[in-house]
């Protein structure tokens, strides 16, 4: 990867919470027109790195190296959209600018992919939790940003809800090549999802494997067998990850 395609690269970073070692020496790169995905069970440490990686928090030591003039959005796992505001002044405020007519048409694009095209003159309080977080993802896009961040966006929906923000995000991306930086504890949603997978290991221990996706993710099925493979490889190394109940088995039926 030569420098000018990378968007973000992270060079030993360091970060403790008093005793606690949350990530140690840990390297990574994000290239430009990909979505990147940074895969980790809980307590992992993968939002204390996403946090990093996005500036919303300092590492202890180590060096992020990202351009400054780049545009940056950020989708949170709960929406952060502003209440007095209908939908369509949502977006019209991340807007630089918003009077522009392509800006405009911009706008109803996004409602019309999101599915919220009658709901523009609502207010979030009025949307499903599913419906808030489509337009959190539009209004990002609406940015027109060089690099989105995504912590963990679909964590508390139903499942179609994230098969449908899934294919909205893979389409967007497609037409534009805006680059994503993805966290999620899903490895299929990983999978499916994104180009380039960090596996992150626990315990302060870095990243434990990094898988290129080459499949194009129109046409992505858990089911193909070089993904299922690519599955239950990564199924295995979270079996590595987290810990071993199988030894408090005999003291469970004690107790009940």
């Amino acid at each position: 990867m030569t420098e000018a395609n990378k968007v973000l690269e992270l060079k030993n970073i360091n970060k403790s919470f008093q005793s606690l070692k949350v990530l140690q020496n840990l390297n990574l790169e994000i290239k430009k027109g990909e979505i990147c995905c940074l895969l980790g069970p809980s307590g992992s440490g993968k939002t204390t790195l996403f946090r990093i990686a996005s500036g919303l928090e300092n590492a202890d030591s180590g060096q992020i190296i990202k351009n400054n003039k780049l545009r940056f959005a950020y989708v949170f796992q709960s929406p952060r959209l502003l209440p007095w505001k209908t939908a369509a002044e949502n977006l019209i405020f991340v807007q630089k600018n918003y009077g522009l007519e392509k800006e405009a048409e911009l706008r109803n694009l996004l409602f019309e992919l999101s599915g919220l095209a009658q709901f523009k003159d609502a207010y979030p309080h009025e949307f499903s939790g599913g419906m808030q977080q489509r337009l959190e993802l539009i209004r990002a896009f609406a940015v027109k940003p060089d690099l989105v961040f995504l912590d963990e966006p679909f964590k508390s929906l139903d499942m179609k809800t994230r098969v449908n923000l899934r294919k909205l995000i893979s389409v967007i991306q497609a037409e534009t090549g805006i680059t994503i930086f993805l966290i999620t504890h899903d490895p299929e949603e990983a999978l499916l999802l994104a180009d380039r997978i960090y596996i992150l290991a626990a315990e302060a221990k870095g990243i434990k494997k990094e898988i290129m996706v080459e499949q194009p993710r129109d046409s992505r099925e858990i089911a193909d067998p070089e993904l299922y493979r690519e599955l239950e490889n990564i199924m295995e190394i979270f079996t590595d990850l987290v810990s071993d109940i199988e030894y408090v088995r005999e003291d469970i039926k004690k107790l009940f």
